[in-house]
């Protein structure tokens, strides 16, 4: 089975997914009358947003594919060697950055450990520009900041000594 077939499966799953709980959310009962986004909310946000994502997955697949298809007419390109670090495999080094990651997070805190993963992801994934993968991370760990400590008052670990400190200091 080619990497598009897969792909369908997979959008469609995911799809099917989406649907089935789309169809169960509105059993969910409000307690607090009280706001305008209730419990029901967040789940058809995100479900729908599943939807999507799995339509656009499946049409940026389905053009993939004729965008491969036309250029193995054109020309066969040789296959790239496989991209190694330290003797290991880009996936076998992305799992122990995500454990280092998660062995850091109560350490040196959400802010330090998340800016310092993502920035170390980026880079492994092939960003080229060191200006993107700091903006990137930087970014991305004020966005999630915002979302989960602000808006949502969820707890993020602050890590021990300066590092809490400092936390504190951000939120």
């Amino acid at each position: 089975m080619n990497q598009a077939k897969k792909d369908y499966i997979f959008y469609s799953i995911v799809m099917i997914f989406a649907i089935f709980f789309l169809a169960s959310t509105p059993q969910i009962q409000s307690t607090n009358q009280s706001f305008i986004i209730g419990p029901a909310t967040w789940p058809y946000i995100l479900l729908i947003l599943m939807i999507f994502l799995g339509l656009y997955g499946i049409v940026s697949t389905l053009i993939k594919a004729k965008v491969m298809k036309s250029e193995e007419l054109i020309a066969k390109e040789e296959a790239a060697p496989v991209k190694k670090i330290f003797h290991l495999s880009i996936p076998v080094v992305s799992l122990l950055v995500v454990i280092i990651y998660v062995l850091l997070l109560n350490v040196i805190g959400f802010i330090f450990s998340t800016v310092l993963f993502l920035y170390g992801i980026t880079l492994l994934l092939g960003t080229k520009k060191q200006l993107t993968a700091i903006l990137f991370s930087i970014i991305t760990m004020v966005v999630f900041v915002i979302l989960f400590s602000v808006l949502l008052q969820i707890p993020l670990p602050r890590g021990i000594g300066v590092f809490r400190e400092l936390s504190l200091f951000f939120y």
